[in-house]
């Protein structure tokens, strides 16, 4: 078995671990590799319904997605390459007892340059003529969100950091990893790889990788269903997303093609041990709860089809926000896991301010506040509406 060197070590070829190799190559690092087990986008990021919208309660939070959706809505220019983006807008409701907190970061996106106001619920059936608003206490909308493909977004960002001279080896699993010194081993099946630096971008794999390192990360793993449903009428492309705060699940949904509307929560969701266990079975108990649940926001939904369901796994940190940064205990080794549901829409600036940190670089959007050790440190960060990924 040979063994190949690299300045840069990056394992995990879903969105994270490409724009991170992108970002490195783009600022002037050489001599990147990149180490997939399957294809690119072949993990959670597939699973991901890529939505990007910027209303976040925790300004660090709000300060990536802002950034980040700039990214996104000018990509092709930005980076380069076309990844499926659609502007729809953003509409959020909530209860009478979250308008305060949703009302200051409707203030505080607009501060950062953001496109949102409250609204009237004649206003908000203007855009979206399907809902009704009787239990709502305040309603929110963003005019800049949109959705992305998953998919195109990744493998864009993985064919600019080739282009940039990373090495991308897909079908690359990871078999084991030497983490003491100075110079890290990771193992694979046809070669290892020996780098100074290490940046583990695997998601709810993370642990499983490092199990016998004697290192362990506070996350856990959760099942999360999305479902699609289809009503008589097309369901229109231009409507927007819509988050509602006054469900149990925090639901969220879009439309999706085929005139269908797609609807994820944004709960804990079901505890896994393994995310490799998961399969895409939908049960029909979830599939009634939360057509119920649709069909009070959207009474046009009472008789809707199910046309399609799959599961896809959330890494929930103990606060329901990032780990990223250099592992303690281990100079050299980055990760970048825990994003809690919310990963995607962060994903552009992350990946850049960990460049940036990896390089010496002082980071343009600041990411020290999702340092992994910020349990031990008393540097937890706390949402507005409490725990779920709207944090």
């Amino acid at each position: 078995m040979s063994t190949q060197t690299a300045d840069y070590l990056v394992v995990g070829g879903g969105l994270y671990g490409c724009v991170t190799a992108y970002n490195l190559a783009r600022m002037g690092a050489n001599n990147i590799a990149l180490l997939e087990r399957g294809g690119i986008c072949s993990g959670g990021t597939a699973k991901s319904c890529a939505i990007v919208r910027t209303h976040y309660s925790i300004t660090a939070n709000m300060l990536h997605a802002v950034e980040s959706l700039k990214i996104f809505a000018d990509f092709e220019e930005r980076v380069g390459g076309d990844i499926g983006w659609r502007r729809t807008g953003y509409l959020i409701v909530g209860p009478e007892e979250h308008r305060e907190p949703m009302l200051t970061v409707f203030q505080e996106q607009n501060d950062y340059g953001i496109d949102t106001a409250e609204l009237t619920p004649t206003e908000a059936n203007e855009l979206h003529p399907l809902l009704q608003f009787d239990d709502v206490g305040v309603i929110g909308y963003d005019s800049m969100t949109g959705y992305t493909d998953p998919y195109l977004t990744t493998l864009a960002y993985a064919n600019r950091a080739r282009d940039l001279g990373v090495a991308i080896h897909t079908e690359t699993p990871v078999t084991g990893l030497k983490l003491n010194g100075a110079t890290k081993q990771v193992q694979t099946p046809h070669d290892n790889f020996e780098s100074a630096i290490v940046i583990l971008a695997l998601g709810p794999w993370t642990n499983t990788l490092l199990n016998g390192t004697g290192l362990k990360l506070p996350y856990v793993t959760s099942r999360h269903k999305v479902i699609t449903l289809k009503i008589d009428q097309p369901y229109k492309p231009h409507w927007p997303i819509v988050k509602d705060l006054t469900t149990p699940d925090k639901i969220y949904f879009r439309p999706e093609t085929g005139g269908v509307v797609l609807i994820g929560t944004g709960d804990h969701g079901d505890p896994i041990g393994d995310a490799d266990t998961l399969t895409d079975h939908v049960d029909l108990e979830h599939v009634s709860r939360i057509g119920r649940l649709i069909s009070n926001r959207m009474p046009a939904f009472n008789h809707a089809q199910y046309t399609a369901g799959w599961t896809g796994p959330y890494d929930i940190s103990d606060d329901w926000n990032p780990l990223v940064g250099e592992a303690p205990g281990y100079e050299g080794l980055y990760v970048m896991v825990g994003f809690s549901g919310h990963g995607f829409k962060l994903a552009p600036t992350i990946g850049e301010s960990l460049a940036q940190t990896i390089l010496g670089q002082k980071p343009r959007i600041p990411i020290d506040m999702y340092t992994p050790d910020r349990f031990e440190t008393g540097r937890v960060l706390h949402g507005a509406y409490g725990i779920g990924s709207i944090s």
